[in-house]
């Protein structure tokens, strides 16, 4: 039987190495508690990484593979600008966890990591489009690429994760240490020289609030 696949979902894996240290260090200036279970900068209004200017070396990088990431589907890059957002660090001890969530400002997420273990995954769900009825695939005997709900990655320190933003994802509890890694959203809006596109957002300065 021939099996054909169409779209699978792509969660890009690569490396930025050399900032790790340097990335732990900064910490010190965007740091805030995460003892009570507000584990990430997000939730604690500490989004503006991509705004410190010692960061910049750091996120010219991730552009970089960002656009390598979109090149994979022959994307035209020139036609869009990358706009980075949101920045932030999440620092989770072994006692919580990044609860099922999704970036629902963003076109594009990354992740990076700092510290992490090698029994601590990033989970990845969304709706299987081949599931025939509600949970039909709990009735799986094993799990295989056309019928798993849930995927996993497993990634190293210094291992950038790069995903469309609306992709639900989440933590285990299957940990020894602390995690630490900065998070990202990158918007996607359309040149000057290309307005003429009915999909795409319009560059910020050509919006207006009344």
């Amino acid at each position: 039987m021939r099996v054909n696949a169409f779209s699978p979902l792509v969660v890009c894996e690569t490396t930025i190495p050399g900032f790790r240290k340097t990335l732990i260090k900064y910490y010190q200036d965007h740091s805030f508690d995460s003892s009570t279970g507000l584990i990430t900068g997000e939730l604690n209004g500490k989004v503006l990484l991509h705004q410190d200017p010692k960061f910049a070396p750091f996120f010219k990088q991730v552009k970089i593979k960002i656009e390598e990431y979109m090149n994979l589907f022959s994307f035209d890059v020139s036609k869009c600008d990358l706009n980075f957002v949101k920045s932030w660090y999440t620092v989770c001890d072994p006692k919580f966890n990044v609860p099922p969530h999704h970036h629902s400002c963003s076109h594009i997420s990354y992740v990076y990591y700092l510290n992490v273990e090698n029994n601590d995954p990033l989970f990845f769900k969304f709706d299987n489009p081949n599931e025939w009825f509600g949970d039909a695939f709990s009735f799986c005997k094993e799990r295989d690429g056309i019928n798993s709900l849930i995927y996993r990655v497993q990634p190293l320190p210094e291992t950038l994760l790069i995903f469309p933003g609306k992709i639900t994802h989440y933590t285990s509890s299957t940990r020894g240490s602390n995690r630490m890694c900065i998070a990202g959203d990158v918007v996607l809006t359309l040149k000057e020289d290309v307005l003429n596109y009915e999909s795409g957002l319009l560059p910020n300065q050509h919006w207006k609030q009344f």
